[in-house]
């Protein structure tokens, strides 16, 4: 009897045990393959969550005439100067434009020392003798460097603070973290000294609340301004900072 006889009498004899052994692998198989394109269906997305805020206008009051002729288009946390002409970015200060034309000039200075020294090393090692002239900076022109001053900056639309002063930018005006309940208008009147510090400052009866959480904020952050000297302004110069609480 030769192999392929033995096989087959093999087969015969044990074919019922073989027959069912691939079924069971082939279920198997099948149970596993469904589960693993179960898990690679993607999850549905979740549809975002809309926040209404038309109860808004309710709890403010009602504008001013001179206030509805402004047009709210948009809610920022930046400090709007409502005195001041639309430009696209706010003015360094002078110490920032010294230190940064400063900055630049040592730079140069270093790039050009580093030049020579490459070049004497080169001749040297060629047996040549190099002399190096010495920079002249007063060729420098440090208002190439300098970045152009720009027109101060007015924030279009509402704004979280807004303030009222001819003639001034701010320099410190900080938009006080809103940890209050409810919403409104606080509005405080100040007085600037030519140096841009805030000598006092005072609830406006406008407001709409006089006391509280709110007032207390903005109270805070008008006292700490600072804005940008003016040796031209009154002395001291008054004006207003209106800082607008929106419901959370």
């Amino acid at each position: 009897m030769n192999l392929l006889d033995r096989t087959l009498d093999l087969f015969e004899r044990h074919k019922y045990g073989i027959i069912g052994t691939l079924m069971v692998h082939t279920a198997l198989m099948f149970v596993m393959a469904i589960s693993t394109i179960d898990r690679r269906t993607p999850e549905p997305a979740q549809e975002p969550i809309v926040l209404e805020f038309e109860d808004l206008e309710e709890e403010l009051m009602p504008p001013s005439e001179e206030e509805a002729q402004a047009v709210p288009q948009q809610v920022t946390n930046l400090a709007s100067n409502l005195t001041a002409t639309p430009a696209t970015a706010q003015q360094l200060s002078r110490r920032a434009q010294e230190q940064l034309a400063q900055s630049v000039e040592k730079e140069l200075t270093d790039l050009e020392r580093q030049e020579f020294e490459r070049l004497a090393k080169e001749r040297t090692e060629q047996g040549r003798d190099i002399t190096i002239p010495k920079l002249d900076t007063t060729k420098f022109d440090k208002r190439n460097y300098m970045p152009k001053p720009t027109l101060p900056m007015k924030v279009e639309g509402l704004t979280t603070v807004a303030y009222d002063l001819a003639g001034r930018t701010d320099i410190v005006l900080e938009v006080p973290a809103y940890l209050c309940k409810g919403s409104g208008k606080i509005i405080v009147r100040v007085a600037v000294d030519r140096s841009g510090a805030v000598r006092k400052a005072e609830l406006d009866p406008r407001s709409t609340s006089l006391t509280g959480c709110m007032a207390e904020h903005a109270m805070a952050s008008a006292s700490g301004a600072r804005f940008s000297a003016s040796s031209t302004a009154e002395q001291p110069q008054r004006g207003t900072i209106t800082y607008i609480f929106l419901a959370q």
